[in-house]
């Protein structure tokens, strides 16, 4: 049975996740130019397809504004299929076309930033509850893959919490806007922020695990189950709610109220598009709500 909460929550998130991409392509830029220029990747390519050098290309101004067509033409597919999800019905094939190029998009998108953070798998799997968010809006509808997409929300939460604990507890150099988050916003000294950023991550490692436990064993009649449907209904609020700030947090760290027509241009898309790091723990929450399996 369709839950329309759900599927009004995922309209939401997909509309405004596809708005920043948008906002982020056409205002500014995509992830594209090491992706094109990239020596050890396309960037043969380029050379075999143009039959010059790299250094040639690099002064050539028509690539460079090849890139910038490309990443303007991108941002008016986000744009496109943000529009599609808010008018969306299964009847509707074009609209779930438009969607899903957008879906193609995202991933282009996504692998640009992996090979602009030098190949860190945990950059790329990051992305995977915006990845999956449009895909789930689809198969929700359809009422088709409605058990399947619940799986699919719970192992895309768990890689995105999972890989922001890697950033987290150091694994990977901890990222300045994480420790700005807690500097700026909580008046944190940075010896304090970066001990409170190992806490989160080892709290996103244990959730990432957490979230794949199958909901039937929190029903069962023993003291067990309950303490375990306890701590689990826990964790998912924290999920939640963090995943909530952390989206915030990259517009308010760099808000300025002297600028704040500069502050919406630079930074607000950036809270729109990690919208779903805090919606589909939301979404999972809502399911274990009313279902006792899965």
């Amino acid at each position: 049975m369709q839950n329309p909460v759900i599927i009004r929550i995922l309209r939401i998130s997909t509309f405004l996740l596809f708005l920043g991409r948008a906002w982020e392509h056409i205002y500014w830029e995509g992830p594209f130019r090491n992706f094109f220029y990239n020596p050890h990747g396309f960037g043969q390519v380029l050379e075999w397809i143009s039959g010059r050098t790299l250094p040639e290309i690099y002064k050539d101004h028509f690539y460079e504004h090849l890139i910038d067509n490309i990443s303007i033409g991108i941002g008016f597919v986000f744009a496109f299929a943000g529009i599609a999800a808010l008018f969306y019905s299964p009847t509707r094939i074009l609209l779930k076309w438009i969607i899903r190029l957008g879906v193609i998009c995202l991933a282009f998108t996504f692998y640009g930033f992996f090979v602009d953070k030098h190949y860190l798998y945990g950059t790329l799997f990051e992305y995977s509850a915006q990845f999956v968010t449009p895909l789930l809006f689809l198969w929700y509808c359809s009422r088709i893959y409605e058990v399947r997409s619940l799986w699919v929300a719970k192992v895309a939460i768990s890689l995105t919490f999972f890989c922001h604990g890697l950033f987290a507890v150091g694994y990977y150099p901890q990222p300045g806007n994480f420790l700005d988050m807690l500097i700026i916003g909580f008046r944190m000294q940075e010896g304090v922020a970066r001990g409170m950023l190992l806490d989160v991550g080892l709290l996103d490692f244990v959730f990432a695990a957490a979230v794949l436990v199958p909901f039937n064993l929190m029903y069962y009649k023993s003291m067990w189950s309950k303490v375990l449907k306890v701590f689990f209904l826990c964790l998912l609020s924290y999920a939640v709610v963090w995943g909530f700030m952390t989206s915030i947090a990259r517009f308010y760290i760099h808000f300025n109220p002297h600028f704040i027509r500069q502050s919406f241009e630079g930074f607000f898309y950036e809270f729109l598009v990690r919208l779903p790091h805090g919606l589909l723990p939301l979404i999972v929450l809502v399911e274990f709500s009313r279902r006792k399996t899965i």
